[in-house]
């Protein structure tokens, strides 16, 4: 993972854990709907706080087709590299 995967998998991180709860173990390979349990309001809720924190805008399509939080990452890290 580059250093900056690695800055920006922290800060998904810290969403999450926000969202689902301080105890939840999160990696890169966390699968968002068998390891964490995530229903579709949830990746919507999700998907609004990545675009506040990262300023950018997700569609919901691609961020469903998101299944680890890696995808996120790599996803986040493609939108900000179009900009």
């Amino acid at each position: 993972m580059t250093q900056e995967q690695q800055a920006t998998f922290t800060r998904v991180q810290t969403i999450l854990q926000r969202q689902l709860g301080e105890d939840v173990k999160i990696e890169p390979t966390t699968d968002l709907l068998t390891d964490l349990g995530m229903e579709s309001l949830e990746q919507v809720e999700l998907g609004l706080q990545l675009e506040k924190e990262f300023a950018t805008k997700l569609p919901i399509a691609e961020l469903r087709s998101c299944v680890t939080v890696e995808e996120i990452v790599d996803l986040l890290l493609q939108k900000a590299s179009v900009k």
